[in-house]
């Protein structure tokens, strides 16, 4: 197995155990997800939509990752990138609208830009000549 295959592995397993993490959280506690940004789930709808997105979405995307890993490394690498790029894209709006968040939602950007182009990178890695 090529060395980069065995990177491409470990970081699309990575990725999707931090999915995981996210959603068992959420779905447990969805407050507590929120309130790294302080957001008060005060009704039902609140929190069953917390629980859908970080909860549900981001469980879906940590199955698919660590499948993806050993079944579909191109594909996983290519939701990986579209997901953190996704999030990178709507926090620089984000900011260029208005302006500077906590310092929480920096080091956000931060991880998602380096999901984006780390992923992006292990693409080009593997699938180009």
């Amino acid at each position: 197995m090529k060395t980069i295959s065995i990177i491409t592995k470990i970081f699309l397993v990575l990725v999707g155990l931090a999915f995981l993490n996210i959603a068992i959280q959420a779905f447990i506690n969805p407050q507590s997800v929120m309130d790294f940004v302080n957001v008060t789930l005060d009704n039902i709808s609140a929190r069953n939509s917390t629980r859908a997105y970080y909860g549900g979405v981001n469980l879906t995307f940590a199955l698919f990752l660590i499948y993806g890993a050993f079944k579909a490394e191109k594909t996983a690498l290519i939701l990986s990138s579209l997901y953190g790029g996704g999030f990178v894209l709507g926090r620089i709006y984000s900011i260029a609208i208005e302006g500077q968040p906590s310092s929480f939602i920096i080091t956000w950007l931060i991880i998602e830009l380096t999901l984006t182009l780390v992923s992006l990178f292990l693409l080009k890695k593997q699938y180009t000549k």
